[in-house]
């Protein structure tokens, strides 16, 4: 007897079983998962033995998953034994295997000696995915298994290893324009320069819904069919692209002569629309799942048209790509691009030195236009511990080739309190930038003595 029993330990420590916990790692949309409950269909898991057991032993396989739980419940039925060139065996579920659990132990009670290598097939779905949210490819779950009968290990445990991963099924992304202008000073900011699509119109950029197509990524949860947006698993309820910036010059444009067409922001290239709803300082464009699918891997250039009587506002202005599933367990999608910055290109002069407002000398300075337009002068004051305040100067529109008179350093500052009354000198000397809404700007600081006989300028 004690040799027979060494013989079966020394069999037991030889075998060297193979795990393949999953033939193909299913690469699951991450969109799935948003609130966690998806249940998810991997690969089945295949354990090859290479241990024998004799008619009237039994074993215990056991399994536990990471990362994620049973999708549901177990039942003997799960685990199937075959494979081989003889054997027969019922197999009980004796632990585990319950719905939100993550371990499972069968027990394989062997009727007729097992022959060749046997198979241990585990069909199963998951949930609770705890990576499966993901926007970039990432390891989502595992799963081990180890063989054991009354002497110990039966077989070589199969290690932890992947049985799912995750995607980000639909993606958005967005660029700005390479060259889209600027605001045209020379025109009293009421037009865009000439490398802008027009004086009246400006690209603002573009922005592509990508879905990551099916085979090894992106697919729902069978398992195997391609995640694609607006249909199957990705059906859509609704859909909106919100733009936000200064819209104030854009609400008047009128390209068509239709009043209720919104033309001052429009769509081109994957879709031809305008704005749903346009106001000052926002636009909508409301979309249907029709209009995504049509959308999907086709950049979507927007464009920004004013009308060419009310002063344009610098802003850079964002995109907001909206996309709602169907299935309300399903992670929506909510993407902002930052569009273009629009800017002016008048010219600006910097003032390093302009003295304390009520100091012992009186400061001023003098600011001219130098080009062959009107235009007004937009003021940033600095303190000396640099904060900052941005107005607009009284009584700052210069005619061309004109200059203000002398404006004292206590102006200034009254000024600057006006717009921002927590702006303070706190005792020491100003900075300026003088902003011009024309091409060429200059500007002076002047410091009379005590006894207003010198002055001094920087």
């Amino acid at each position: 007897m004690a040799a027979s029993l060494v013989v079966m330990l020394f069999a037991n420590s030889a075998m060297a079983g193979t795990f393949v916990a999953s033939s193909a790692v299913p690469v699951f949309a991450s969109e799935l998962n948003g609130d966690g409950t998806a249940v998810l269909t991997p690969t089945t898991a295949v354990y090859t033995m290479v241990a024998t057991p004799g008619a009237g032993s039994a074993f215990n396989v056991d399994f536990t998953l990471g990362g994620a739980t049973w999708g549901a419940a177990l039942t003997p039925g799960s685990l199937v034994v075959g494979g081989g060139s003889g054997g027969a065996q019922s197999v009980t579920l004796v632990g585990g295997g319950a719905l939100a659990g993550n371990t499972a132990k069968f027990r394989v009670d062997v009727t007729t000696s097992f022959a060749g290598n046997r198979t241990l097939t585990l069909t199963y779905t998951l949930t609770g995915v705890t990576a499966a949210d993901s926007v970039a490819a990432a390891s989502a779950a595992t799963l081990a298994v180890t063989l054991s009968d009354q002497l110990g290990a039966l077989d070589t445990a199969g290690a932890a290893a992947a049985v799912a991963n995750s995607i980000n099924g639909t993606s958005i992304a967005g660029s700005v324009a390479g060259s889209a202008g600027s605001i045209d000073v020379t025109t009293g900011s009421l037009n865009f320069t000439s490398t802008a699509l027009s004086t009246t119109t400006i690209d603002l950029g573009n922005f592509t819904i990508t879905d990551t197509g099916g085979g090894a990524a992106g697919v729902e949860d069978d398992g195997s069919t391609a995640w694609a947006a607006g249909g199957g698993d990705a059906a859509i309820t609704s859909a909106s692209l919100t733009l936000a910036g200064d819209f104030a010059a854009t609400v008047g444009y009128n390209a068509d002569a239709n009043a209720l067409t919104n033309d001052g922001l429009a769509l081109s290239g994957c879709l031809s629309a305008n704005a749903t709803t346009l106001t000052a300082s926002e636009a909508t464009f409301t979309l249907t799942q029709a209009n995504i699918v049509s959308m999907l891997n086709t950049a979507c250039n927007i464009t920004m048209g004013v009308d060419g009587v009310t002063a344009i506002g610098e802003t850079t202005p964002t995109a907001t790509l909206a996309i709602n599933y169907t299935n309300v367990d399903y992670r929506d999608e909510s993407t902002t691009v930052t569009l273009f910055p629009i800017t002016k290109n008048g010219a600006s002069t910097d003032v390093d030195l302009i003295l304390t407002p009520g100091g012992a000398f009186d400061g001023f300075v003098r600011i001219s236009n130098k080009s062959a337009v009107t235009g007004k002068i937009i003021v940033t004051l600095r303190n000396d511990a640099g904060s900052s305040v941005t107005f607009d100067l009284a009584n700052g529109t210069l005619a061309a080739q004109a200059s203000t008179g002398l404006v004292s350093a206590a102006t200034l500052y009254a000024e600057a309190q006006a717009a921002d009354a927590t702006f303070d000198h706190n005792g020491g000397k100003l900075r300026a930038t003088f902003e011009g809404e024309f091409g060429a700007i200059a500007a002076q600081s002047i410091t009379i003595s005590t006894d207003n006989t010198t002055f001094t300028t920087f």
